[in-house]
């Protein structure tokens, strides 16, 4: 039996000898190593920014990667800061006086496309965006001077365009001027109380002394970011975008700087009486007209057509903060990251800058839409 098993394997080892033989013999396939070899036509890798290279879309005020022309989720227009020969305003410049260069259309007179052409091209400017501005007739402010002078030099550059134009101070937006936020308004006779909201204190005047309504709409923009933080790794956990959308209503008074401020969704429209609504939208518009029938007062409610052109001067604000990680079951080392955008500053300044040119320049109107 060991003759037998030798003999076995001396036969089973010569066969494998063979077919190594025949094996090298043969011409093995080609491999394809073309993977290896970079693909020029290949489009390149997502390139990362960091939060403030980001560009912020001044209609839906979400933030888009600086390399893009159009917001990837509205498709508005993305405005890059433009140079431009006015001198700009910038941080270090805070305190020194400051005049913005103001154009509206003269009434009666709507601005043609030559005037708009113009315009556009001397601000760096979209012509149909420029052109929607102007025609619901509020102030726009076209540039921001360091210098009397150097504003009246601006607007003696315009004075061939067929466009009404000033110089208003930036006190116009200074902070200390706060609105009033109030919460109900009960009207007497001739008089109308408002109802603050803080302190509920009464604020009585007469109806005749309400000269302006600016009407417009708070957005917030949040992306929050959550991500686990190792010495060697950053993992991203999650990533949430919320947005806010406010309706609001200013109210302006003869002998006032500060607005009382109505937030439509958070007031008590019970003064309409038999007027009154099921939603605060029509509600709105129903104090509105009521107060236009009652008062002499004016309405604006140019600021979203005009809000596009507002980010050469007033800017969105941006902000970003940082801290541990608020998700179900984090651990030490999750931290979240919250970017906001929001317009509340602009259109306190808008507000105020359309209720000074009416003031101080006496700019007539009285339909929805104008002075």
């Amino acid at each position: 039996m060991r003759c037998g098993s030798s003999s076995t394997a001396k036969t089973d080892a010569a066969g494998a000898a063979d077919r190594i033989i025949a094996t090298e013999n043969e011409a093995l396939p080609e491999l394809d190593e073309s993977w290896l070899v970079p693909d020029a036509a290949a489009e390149p890798p997502l390139k990362k920014f960091a939060p403030d290279e980001m560009l912020t879309c001044a209609a839906c005020l979400r933030a888009n990667a600086p390399t893009r022309s159009q917001c990837m989720y509205c498709g508005a227009a993305l405005n890059a800061a433009a140079p431009s020969e006015v001198e700009t305003v910038t941080a270090e410049d805070a305190n020194e006086p400051q005049f913005y260069v103001v154009v509206w259309a003269r009434e009666g007179r709507p601005v043609d496309d030559s005037a708009v052409g113009q315009l556009a091209t001397r601000f760096n400017l979209k012509p149909e965006e420029l052109r929607a501005a102007l025609i619901n007739n509020g102030p726009l402010p076209l540039a921001a001077t360091r210098s009397p002078e150097s504003a009246a030099q601006t607007i003696s550059e315009l004075s061939d365009i067929a466009v009404a134009t000033a110089a208003v101070p930036a006190t116009v937006s200074k902070t200390e001027f706060v609105h009033v936020n109030i919460r109900a308004l009960e009207f007497a006779g001739e008089s109308v109380t408002a109802i603050s909201k803080i302190g509920r204190q009464p604020l009585t005047t007469q109806l005749s002394d309400i000269q302006l309504i600016v009407t417009g709409r708070l957005l917030v923009h949040r992306v929050e970011v959550d991500e686990r933080r190792s010495r060697s790794a950053v993992k991203s956990l999650d990533r949430r975008e919320l947005s806010e959308d406010q309706s609001v209503v200013d109210i302006y008074l003869r002998r006032a700087d500060a607005p009382w401020r109505i937030i439509v969704n958070d007031f008590d429209f019970s003064c309409l009486g038999e007027r009154k609504s099921l939603t605060a939208f029509d509600n709105a518009r129903a104090l509105i007209e009521l107060l236009k029938e009652r008062t002499p007062t004016d309405v604006n409610e140019s600021y979203t057509r005009v809000r596009p052109l507002l980010n050469a001067v007033w800017p969105l604000e941006n902000t970003e903060s940082q801290g541990r990680s608020r998700r179900p079951r984090a651990g030490r080392h999750d931290f979240s990251t919250v970017t906001a955008s929001d317009n509340e500053s602009q259109f306190n300044n808008y507000s105020r800058l359309v209720w000074y040119v009416k003031r101080d320049h006496q700019q007539p109107g009285g339909d929805s839409g104008s002075m």
